[in-house]
């Protein structure tokens, strides 16, 4: 069954607690986007709003930055976050921070970029409990869907057919059944969820609750 987690993407705490607290009652997963304006030109929030903000819900922190080791700990230490996702592309050392994580019972998984090849996965995947796809250039949300990515998750199957695959970016009505049909298990959605001014509704609450609704329909085949 696919599987969609929100994804939040906020530069301040005030932009990141209004969307946390609209998706909280909808969902038992949410992915938190960190980017530190190295690895992408942009600049999020960091653990410190996210550990201010606590729930019972289970948080997924995927990493867009390029000194992973400085980031891992901080977020390792906030209760809610179940699931790390790190770059390929910056890690220095991937398999000890894999057993970093696994030692403070850490879901793990490993992102590749749009111009990364999956094969830069190859030696990692069997350590690994999800991969990423990004379907968009890391750091901004709203960007359009790279239908190269569809190839991408199909590779990555073929690496290893149990691996659950994610993919992040550019994911609306018609592209989440693509990337589902493709493979993947989790789609990751920001922008369509949580700045979407063509959904109906008379709130934010409601457009945000109709947008992950008509993903959920998207995807219901799968």
């Amino acid at each position: 069954m696919v599987e969609i987690i929100p994804a939040i993407l906020s530069k301040t705490s005030a932009d990141y607690h209004k969307k946390f607290k609209v998706i909280e009652p909808l969902v038992e997963w949410i992915q938190i986007d960190i980017v530190d304006g190295r690895f992408a030109p942009n600049k999020t929030i960091g653990p410190q709003v996210v550990k201010d903000f606590r729930t019972v819900k289970k948080l997924e922190i995927q990493l867009m930055v390029r000194f992973i080791e400085d980031w891992v700990d901080p977020f390792i230490e906030i209760q809610a976050v179940k699931r790390i996702i790190f770059p390929v592309e910056t890690a220095a050392d991937p398999i000890g921070l894999i057993h970093h994580l696994r030692r403070h019972k850490i879901e793990i998984g490993a992102s590749v970029n749009p111009t990364t090849p999956a094969d830069r996965l190859q030696h990692l995947i069997g350590h690994l409990d999800t991969a990423l796809v990004l379907s968009v250039h890391p750091g901004f949300s709203g960007q359009h869907f790279v239908y190269g990515s569809l190839e991408k998750i199909k590779k990555i199957k073929e690496m290893r057919p149990d691996i659950r695959v994610e993919i992040d970016g550019g994911i609306s009505p018609g592209t989440a059944g693509k990337a589902a049909e493709a493979g993947a298990t989790i789609l990751n959605s920001g922008s369509y969820i949580f700045e979407n001014d063509t959904i109906e509704g008379e709130t934010y609450s409601e457009r945000v609750k109709n947008a992950l609704n008509s993903l959920k329909e998207d995807v219901k085949d799968f």
